[in-house]
């Protein structure tokens, strides 16, 4: 395993949720959420902060419906992620399911006290770490 960070996106229409790991790829940690207006914006964005933060791997979620199918979101994020690969270099890219994650990130905001009507970025944050949690524990 490389040095640095692992980087989990999130993928949204107008936000983006971001975790990233520690060094030693174990805990994973929501970071932020980035707000945009087109992909071109966005991508720049991440490859900022994926020099501000070593990141070595991006973890992206894949949307597939419960049913294993594949619909408008899906395609979206393939969309994105073509063009992410095309300008980040040598950061390798991957898809990792992303099933249940916004439903897991609403509970997990809930029981911390979090009303919904403030959960926007938060929810896309930890939806992120959600989804780095589960393919850390899969390697």
């Amino acid at each position: 395993m490389s040095k640095g960070k692992y980087l989990a996106i999130d993928f949204g229409d107008r936000r983006v949720g971001l975790a990233i790991s520690d060094y030693d790829k174990v805990i994973s940690f929501p970071r932020d959420y980035l707000e945009y207006k087109n992909l071109k914006e966005l991508v720049s964005q991440i490859i900022k902060f994926c020099a501000d933060e070593q990141i070595v791997k991006i973890i992206v979620g894949l949307p597939i419906e419960m049913d294993g199918s594949v619909g408008e979101r899906f395609l979206k994020t393939e969309k994105f992620v073509a063009q992410l690969k095309k300008a980040i270099g040598p950061i390798p890219v991957e898809y990792f399911d992303e099933r249940l994650t916004t439903k897991q990130s609403i509970q997990k905001l809930h029981e911390q006290g979090i009303k919904a009507k403030n959960q926007k970025g938060q929810r896309d944050m930890v939806s992120a770490q959600i989804i780095l949690e589960a393919y850390l524990k899969s390697l």
